[in-house]
Formats: structure tokens, C-alpha cells, sequence
């Protein structure tokens, strides 16, 4: 009889040590990501309307491209 698990498939071909480092590294991952979709969001946000206007840009669409943005980082 065999035993598959699909629960962490990672965790059984490394050590405990290089998992934590994995976490670790994907928790600064996500902490990068956050921080340029704060500041893109922040940044779009301070611009005026007309200014928006003349990049193509309305206020309803920042929250889509501080997040395509932040997607890349």
C-alpha cells in the first residue's frame, strides 16, 4: 500500500530549513508587490483629473493598473 499526499509537495523533497527560506522569500515577495501597488495607487491618485486625462487614464482604472504593476514586480 502505498501513501500520497498533495499537501505539500514541496516539504517532502527539501529540507525544513530551505522551506522556511522559500517562505521567507515569498513573504518579501508579496511585501514588494504591495509596497508598488501602494505607491502606484498613491502616486495615480495624487494626480489631478486633468492630468489623468492627459495620460489616458481615469480614476476608475488605477486600482487596475496599480495592480498590473505591481503583477511585474
Amino acid at each position: 500500500m502505498t501513501y500520497n499526499s498533495n499537501i505539500a509537495p514541496h516539504v517532502s523533497s527539501s529540507s525544513f530549513g530551505q522551506v522556511v527560506v522559500d517562505a521567507f522569500a515569498d513573504l518579501r515577495d508579496a511585501f514588494a508587490r504591495r509596497r508598488a501597488y501602494r505607491t502606484t495607487a498613491r502616486d495615480l491618485n495624487a494626480l489631478s483629473d486633468y492630468e489623468l486625462a492627459d495620460i489616458g487614464v481615469t480614476r476608475d482604472m488605477i486600482a487596475d493598473i496599480a495592480r498590473s504593476g505591481a503583477a511585474r514586480v
